[in-house]
């Protein structure tokens, strides 16, 4: 996996049928909007992804991105 930037821009948006017609649901650094998406009960998180400059995250992804960035780094 990619190492993601944890302070890179980036949006929440609603998706699908869930989304009717709204923009992003929040504006936050990466690692922010990453812990956030992990707070929404696991049942509605399918609702959301996060967009950025390297793409959209889903929260699996998002999950992922968190346990890398707390990985400790190798010299």
């Amino acid at each position: 996996m990619l190492h993601l930037p944890m302070n890179m821009p980036a949006e929440l948006h609603r998706v699908g049928a869930a989304a009717c017609g709204r923009g992003s649901v929040a504006r936050a650094p990466l690692v922010i909007l990453a812990h956030g998406l992990l707070a929404i009960d696991p049942e509605r998180r399918d609702e959301f992804v996060i967009r950025s400059a390297l793409g959209e995250f889903s929260a699996s992804e998002a999950e992922a991105a968190l346990r890398d960035w707390n990985a400790p780094r190798k010299a």
